[in-house]
């Protein structure tokens, strides 16, 4: 009898190492699982808060507002760009709202809170807004060829020349920006290099004409 009691005994205790063992490996997993669920939630309502109401749910872009789309942006150039409007060399353009409102939005975000918001962007479905821009993508063509030494032949971007896809933007927002650098009002601070090699950049572009005309050659590839 007693050895019968001893050997259930014996069960019940291996059955609860077994629980405590698996315990011990499921839980650093669960809260793993959890502090992720915390993060992205996290981010998901910071990117909500900071961006969404001008620029969209899922970032779609709002031209009403000049607020551009977001999704599809490459996430490196979403966090210069976000640096930069926190250092306030971006958002310096004379009587541009959006860029005001850029530097109010970003001022206090932390580092973390930068790559929180990049990360969570880059999860939205990118998509592409119809062009509004139609003009001689010809003659854009050659314009384009002193801007392809750093955004590509085909300008799909060079993250190692600091240097945006312009395909499948918003080519309203482009426009806006070209004329931004072509004016001095953008890449005239002096922590601001690639706007400085963008404003140098504008030199064979002197018209909205041109601006125009290039833009249109982007829209075609």
């Amino acid at each position: 009898m007693k050895s019968v009691n001893y050997t259930k005994r014996n069960k019940m205790n291996n059955l609860a190492v077994k629980l405590l063992l698996v315990l011990a490996v499921s839980c650093p997993v669960m809260a793993s699982a959890q502090q992720y669920d915390k993060v992205v939630s996290g981010s998901q309502s910071l990117a909500n808060k900071i961006c969404a109401t001008c620029h969209g749910a899922e970032g779609k872009g709002n031209p009403i507002v000049g607020a551009p789309r977001l999704a599809g942006i490459e996430p490196w150039y979403l966090r210069n760009q976000l640096h930069g409007f926190r250092a306030d060399y971006r958002g310096r353009e004379k009587d541009y709202t959006p860029a005001y409102e850029m530097q109010d939005s970003v001022a206090r975000m932390s580092d973390q809170e930068i790559e929180d918001v990049v990360a969570y962007i880059a999860t939205w479905q990118g998509t592409e807004n119809a062009p509004t821009i139609s003009a001689d993508a010809n003659r854009g063509s050659q314009l384009y060829l002193g801007c392809a030494a750093c955004h590509g032949i085909n300008a799909e971007g060079n993250e190692a020349l600091a240097a945006p896809g312009l395909t499948g933007k918003d080519d309203w927002y482009l426009f806006r920006q070209l004329k931004l650098f072509q004016s001095g009002y953008r890449g005239g601070h002096p922590e601001d290099q690639t706007g400085q090699q963008m404003r140098a950049g504008m030199a064979a572009i002197e018209s909205e004409q041109d601006i125009e005309d290039v833009l249109a050659y982007i829209n075609s590839l």
